[in-house]
């Protein structure tokens, strides 16, 4: 049985295509409390499970029953001991990739960086390239997760990628999510009103109002899905901040090359 995998670095977009396409296989609204409990189990998107659940002691069992082929969402590196069980079995990569610049601040929110620490948080994050929790994680800095995923043959040899811009979902939704379920073979033909259905039922709009119906821990500013803004300049963490950014696209060829190719170097 041939499987894809659903990759990103954290606070890149994953968690909402694993909505999207949850709505889509579904096809129906999703009830106030399914798609927001992605804590101690995120078994409600069973749309594309974590492997991070699945490998866990109480992990969660393979969703056999779906007819369309499993896919694994994951932020682990591509070669991390968890993934080497699927080395042979793995036929697609489907990766997420967003302006690291976005993801700083997606980040900080989720965090709950402190008002006084935002501005060490994002220098921290350009001086290494990423989070170094997450990294300690088995995440990698942006850049690794990036440039590891995308060309993951080392480590998934049978493995056809697919990378969708986060930018490219926010502007449009509907032709994204097309080509992710044409990718993902879960359709001979995409029907496009489905497709436009599970958009709807997934704007981010909606899927906050849904976390906070729910109850979930973590009110207002740390909501699990923030506005998914694109685009945003450094400079609100002070100007040397912005600056501190473009100087790495300057200096460091490897991170300016990776964010020149997908269109973060501006």
């Amino acid at each position: 049985m041939s499987l894809a995998w659903l990759s990103s670095y954290p606070k890149s977009g994953n968690t909402w295509v694993r909505i999207m396409l949850q709505n889509y296989l579904e096809d129906r609204p999703l009830e106030t409390d399914e798609p927001v409990q992605w804590r101690g189990g995120g078994s409600k998107i069973s749309a594309v499970a974590d492997i991070a659940d699945l490998s866990s002691e109480s992990g969660l069992s393979w969703p056999s029953h779906q007819a369309v082929p499993p896919t694994l969402k994951t932020h682990f590196l591509p070669g991390v001991e968890v993934h080497r069980p699927y080395r042979e079995t793995t036929s697609k990569v489907l990766y997420i990739v967003r302006d690291p610049r976005d993801v700083i601040h997606s980040a900080e929110r989720h965090l709950d960086v402190s008002p006084k620490h935002r501005a060490a948080f994002a220098r921290h994050f350009i001086a290494h390239h990423g989070f170094e929790g997450w990294r300690r994680t088995g995440w990698g800095s942006w850049v690794e997760n990036v440039s590891e995923w995308v060309n993951p043959e080392r480590h998934f040899p049978n493995a056809q990628v697919c990378v969708v811009r986060y930018e490219d979902m926010k502007s449009d939704a509907v032709g994204s999510l097309s080509r992710i379920v044409t990718f993902l073979e879960w359709d001979d033909r995409v029907d496009g009103a489905r497709v436009e259905r599970a958009v709807r039922n997934s704007e981010l709009d909606r899927l906050r109002e849904q976390q906070r119906q729910a109850n979930e821990p973590g009110k207002g500013r740390n909501l699990f899905f923030g506005q998914g803004l694109s685009g945003q300049s450094l400079a609100d963490y002070g100007e040397d901040v912005e600056e501190s950014y473009l100087r790495l696209l300057d200096e460091d060829s490897t991170f300016a090359d990776v964010a020149k190719r997908w269109g973060y170097s501006n």
